[in-house]
């Protein structure tokens, strides 16, 4: 492969990376919304329910890959759904923690269900070594985005 294939090549993968990331995203959104779900509220939801702590709103934040006054927002609509709960925390009552309702446990379990099938949607024609193949190579980018091994990427949280 010559440079400038190369260059072709590594321009063409960013560029379906991209898109793949938006149509996805869209895909799951448009899944979600019968649930009163989007794609950041799912994702808010499913970082509490993977959370062994309480988890202070600005590190939720982080974790989902927000700017605090976005996170605002966010909860605000969960909190009127009642699928999350906001408390002052015990160890700082400036801040407050999150925590998943009954409903808010209820939807995301819901939720599981539609992913899967948007995921199966989207993936039911590749191999097992197109899929492994297609992990490892998004995974060293994600590395690498990240700040990992070979990168010193700017990326935060599970979007990266």
């Amino acid at each position: 492969m010559t440079a400038s294939n190369l260059d072709d090549g590594r321009r063409e993968l960013s560029e379906r990376v991209g898109q793949v990331a938006r149509l996805w995203r869209v895909q799951l959104d448009r899944q979600l919304r019968p649930l009163g779900l989007s794609f950041l509220q799912w994702l808010t939801l499913s970082q509490l329910a993977r959370a062994d702590d309480d988890v202070v709103q600005k590190d939720l934040a982080v974790l989902v890959g927000l700017e605090g006054p976005t996170m605002v927002g966010l909860l605000d609509r969960l909190v009127r759904a009642d699928f999350v709960q906001r408390r002052v925390a015990v160890h700082d009552r400036r801040a407050n923690t999150v925590h998943l309702t009954d409903a808010g446990r209820q939807v995301l379990a819901a939720s599981e269900h539609v992913l899967g099938e948007v995921r199966e949607s989207l993936l039911q024609d590749l191999t097992p070594g197109e899929l492994d193949a297609t992990v490892g190579v998004l995974t060293k980018i994600a590395m690498r985005a990240k700040g990992g091994p070979g990168g010193g990427g700017a990326g935060r949280g599970p979007l990266g």
